[in-house]
């Protein structure tokens, strides 16, 4: 099956048409979203300044990792859960946002980022406070980390300005809906049942406004 095809096809279940259809829930998932981002982020940018020695230089920087990972993990947590939910609700349109493709490129290699330098620096901050040095190793993921995250950030902000293109999505839906339209006028009525039109409510210019906020 075709990804865009697989697209359409998840947004359209009923789980995620009940979110994508929802004045309450939807937004309450995109604020949540934006909320782990600001945790996880944050806290990734307190340990990334550490290591690099412009922050909390008071503190070891065990204290400051190993304190402050579980926090990141809760963040990363509610990123990803209500990220799956976003993303299931607008799938088709998230397929055509070229911004939505780069942050999924770069959360990856964040995880890549998080692998290559889990033992080797993260897993060894210990050493560094009996050595009262931080090394290259440990400052140059600290720039990385601090550069894939704010490039993860921009991303995310600047998925809410695509437009996506009105006239390739839902074609299913379209379609279905004309091949309904010829054959109720082959039977010689004269109007169209309302339960035809795509239950979808007009508030992509709203959302797309709560987006970009």
């Amino acid at each position: 099956m075709p990804l865009l095809e697989f697209a359409q096809w998840v947004q359209s279940t009923e789980f995620f048409t009940a979110i994508r259809e929802s004045w309450y829930v939807y937004p309450a998932i995109m604020s949540s979203h934006l909320a782990g981002i600001a945790l996880a982020g944050g806290m990734v940018l307190m340990v990334d300044l550490r290591l690099l020695g412009l922050a909390m230089r008071k503190r070891s920087v065990s204290d400051v990792v190993n304190q402050l990972r579980w926090l990141k993990w809760a963040g990363l947590a509610v990123i990803v859960t209500c990220g799956i939910l976003m993303l299931g609700s607008k799938a088709e349109e998230y397929y055509y946002n070229i911004f939505f493709r780069v942050k999924m490129t770069v959360l990856s290699l964040i995880l890549v980022h998080s692998l290559v330098f889990r033992r080797s620096v993260y897993s060894k901050v210990s050493e560094y406070d009996k050595t009262g040095k931080i090394p290259g190793r440990a400052k140059l993921a600290a720039s990385l980390s601090l550069i894939l995250w704010t490039c993860m950030v921009i991303c995310g902000r600047g998925i809410g300005y695509i437009e996506p293109p009105l006239d390739k999505l839902h074609a299913r839906v379209i379609q279905q809906q004309h091949s309904t339209t010829e054959s109720v006028n082959r039977s010689h009525v004269s109007r169209v049942p309302s339960a035809i039109v795509w239950k979808l409510p007009d508030t992509h210019g709203m959302r797309s406004q709560m987006e970009r906020m």
